[in-house]
């Protein structure tokens, strides 16, 4: 159960930075110049956020179901969180 709770903190970091990236450049919008457009900077944010979930899971795997289950569940749930405050 330690291995399960590490790697979803590690989710949450991962959800956290993500999503403080993109309130920063929300709120510094007037300020800075975009080498994008916002739209595809969101895109390839919401596809790094979920590669860091995968890659974060295929690092030392988990081997109980359960935790596997509570991992993928609540992982996901966070790239879904983010995905609609900001992809909509």
């Amino acid at each position: 159960m330690k291995k399960t709770i590490i790697k979803l903190i590690i989710s949450i970091i991962a959800f956290l930075g993500v999503n403080l990236w993109i309130i920063y450049k929300a709120i510094a919008k007037g300020d800075i110049d975009y080498l994008i457009s916002p739209a595809v900077e969101e895109t390839i944010l919401f596809i790094i956020l979920q590669l860091l979930i995968i890659v974060n899971y295929f690092v030392r795997p988990l081997t109980n179901k359960k935790s596997k289950i509570i991992y993928w569940c609540i992982s996901e749930a966070l790239v879904l969180i983010t995905f609609f405050i900001w992809g909509l």
